[in-house]
């Protein structure tokens, strides 16, 4: 059933991608927190944030989980969404794995193989962001689609040479294939961030009920700060994985409420990116700013916000 025109009184759904970027939702979730601030939410599950935000653009969600490359794209042809906050970044949760046993022992032997993404998300933005970096032709790797809910699945079957991966799936890629896995870090100034966003208050998202989701993230935020090894293993939990696969980039992370200048910077440079990539239609950047919304985060906690409008 669409939600845009439920009523004011319904229940609200968020749409939660299930990978350690989402921790602070995970944990606000496992503890409670929403309902304790009085939100009636029905939570969702999904395997990356691209589909999250689909969710919601489908009407079928008030509140997604998603980084930023979704929403770069998703602004080019949509406006009836915003983003409340930025939860999480991270430089360190984007990796390529490569086969071994195709060759591949450094970025320059990708040219000519199969690389593995999942397309209109933060790891195909980064995959081509790494091969840019490494002065590998993008013309010449065969960029293969994988399946958000098995990304790691074509690597190890061998249907493509190596895989753009994030989250512990470059954990169980390289689990999985023994030796015959390599891992390749992403450039230095890399980063990601993983936002909430919602729909507008005339669809059936007050200022009230976005305050009262943030407030519950941002407690389980200062539980991420104060207590991470008790937030770790909530969120390994959460995703079933090993609390000990889960530490392995868990260091890369920065948990904290904020609506910054930067993000605007980073869609704007997607944006140029899915245009020379032609990966929407050609046309002008979006003006990112217009799908900010202040307001929420600004009454909880103004200092986190740093955008000007």
């Amino acid at each position: 059933m669409v939600l845009a025109g439920a009523s004011r009184a319904a229940t609200l759904t968020l749409a939660v991608a299930d990978i350690p970027y989402s921790a602070p939702v995970l944990i606000a979730e496992a503890e409670g927190y929403f309902a304790t601030e009085g939100l009636a939410l029905n939570i969702k599950h999904y395997p990356v944030g691209r589909i999250c935000l689909e969710r919601l653009l489908a009407g079928e969600a008030h509140f997604a989980t998603v980084a930023d490359t979704p929403i770069m794209l998703a602004g080019f042809t949509r406006r009836d969404f915003g983003i409340l906050a930025t939860t999480t970044v991270s430089g360190r949760e984007n990796q390529i794995v490569a086969r071994t046993d195709r060759s591949i022992l450094q970025p320059a032997d990708l040219q000519g193989k199969r690389l593995g993404v999942i397309p209109g998300t933060s790891g195909h933005y980064f995959a081509d962001t790494f091969m840019l970096f490494h002065g590998v032709k993008i013309d010449n790797v065969t960029e293969q689609p994988l399946e958000p809910k098995d990304p790691v699945g074509a690597l190890v079957r061998g249907e493509v040479d190596a895989a753009a991966l994030f989250g512990t799936h470059v954990t169980d890629a390289l689990n999985r294939l023994g030796p015959q896995g390599r891992l390749m870090p992403g450039p230095a100034f890399f980063s990601v961030t993983f936002n909430i966003v919602s729909r507008p208050a005339s669809q059936g998202v007050s200022d009230d009920d976005a305050i009262k989701l943030l407030r519950a993230v941002q407690r389980a935020s200062v539980l991420l700060q104060r207590e991470p090894e008790r937030a770790r293993a909530i969120v390994a939990k959460a995703l079933k994985v090993s609390v000990e696969d889960l530490a392995k980039t868990w260091d890369g992370f920065e948990f904290r409420l904020q609506l910054s200048q930067s993000l605007i910077t980073t869609l704007e440079a997607e944006a140029r990116w899915a245009l020379r990539r032609r990966l929407v239609p050609a046309g002008e950047i979006p003006d990112y700013l217009d799908l900010v919304r202040t307001e929420p985060l600004k009454k909880l906690a103004p200092r986190a916000v740093n955008v000007i409008k």
